[in-house]
């Protein structure tokens, strides 16, 4: 909030800035680009189908007679549905995170390295489907040298703005490689089977030792107004970090040390944009001062876009 004062000496005022933190999440919606989203449409299909989504990823539709259930659990025969859709969001840059206010944090608050993230919805009939109980969806996503993603994470809430971190799933993640249809060239990447839909990422834990790490702003800034991330340089890890009320920090209680970090802060007060970057490397002074400076909103969607 902004102290003020009114025409008594003694009396000192207190204006809170209007909560905005919906209007930022609205305005970085501008932030992904469209053809992260793909959308399978069949009607009435029996046979397997191999669905390739505008960014190279395979999803094998296979038994499609039981591949799928509804919420009380029925099975749902794609053969019986005239309107099947499989909907495909594929996060690629670090600024999608970004844009979703989210990251690649546990739900114990440990930091993971992402080689892919999908979020993956089916429908029948408008309908929300869901994986038929102990059926595996075959995924292949394209990656590249090195090859670094170990593990399966997933987290099974329909939407990233109420995200509570991923969650490791006891199913393997492993390098596979193959041809593009149509051409000579051969594809290196990872193959998942995922056991349920929603959100999936492929990734490793980072290992290294941690420590908390804070962000201080300026009076006014709260998360009221404002979001604050950690993004790592040359990986695909954000750490969002969230707002201690108790001394106006925003902070992360593990942070793995020796990586370079650029932190960043998105705010809106009253009509005005700010935005705050600054480059560290964690494992020096766990506690980081910003001043904010003022952007438009177009400057603020291109500078996530960039990330």
């Amino acid at each position: 909030m902004l102290a003020g004062w009114s025409c008594r000496k003694d009396v000192e005022i207190f204006r809170p800035y209007d909560i905005s933190v919906a209007e930022i999440s609205l305005a970085l919606q501008q932030v992904p680009a469209a053809q992260t989203k793909s959308v399978l449409v069949l009607s009435n299909r029996e046979a397997d189908t191999l669905f390739v989504s505008a960014g190279g990823v395979r999803i094998f539709l296979n038994h499609l007679d039981q591949l799928f259930s509804n919420a009380s659990g029925a099975v749902v025969p794609c053969n019986t549905c005239p309107d099947f859709r499989l909907e495909v969001i594929e996060i690629q840059r670090k600024g999608d995170l970004v844009a979703r206010n989210t990251g690649t944090v546990t739900t114990e608050n440990r930091v993971l390295e992402s080689d892919g993230i999908l979020h993956l919805k089916a429908t029948c009939n408008g309908q929300e489907l869901q994986l038929t109980q102990g059926n595996l969806l075959k995924i292949q996503i394209p990656g590249v040298l090195p090859l670094i993603a170990n593990q399966l994470f997933s987290n099974t809430s329909g939407t990233m703005d109420l995200f509570t971190g991923w969650s490791g799933a006891n199913h393997p993640v492993t390098a596979a490689e193959w041809q593009v249809s149509g051409t000579p060239s051969f594809q290196l990447g990872y193959q998942l089977l995922v056991p349920a839909l929603r959100w999936v990422c492929a990734g490793r834990m980072l290992e290294e030792s941690n420590n908390s790490y804070c962000v201080e702003l300026p009076l006014g800034f709260s998360d009221q107004n404002t979001q604050v991330f950690m993004v790592f340089k040359n990986m695909q890890s954000v750490v969002p970090l969230k707002y201690q009320a108790a001394d106006f920090r925003f902070c992360a209680p593990f942070v793995p040390q020796g990586f370079p970090v650029q932190l960043v802060t998105v705010s809106k007060l009253g009509h005005q944009f700010w935005l705050g970057n600054k480059e560290e490397e964690t494992g020096g002074a766990n506690t980081l001062t910003l001043q904010p400076q003022k952007m438009s909103e177009q400057q603020v969607i291109d500078f996530i876009k960039n990330l």
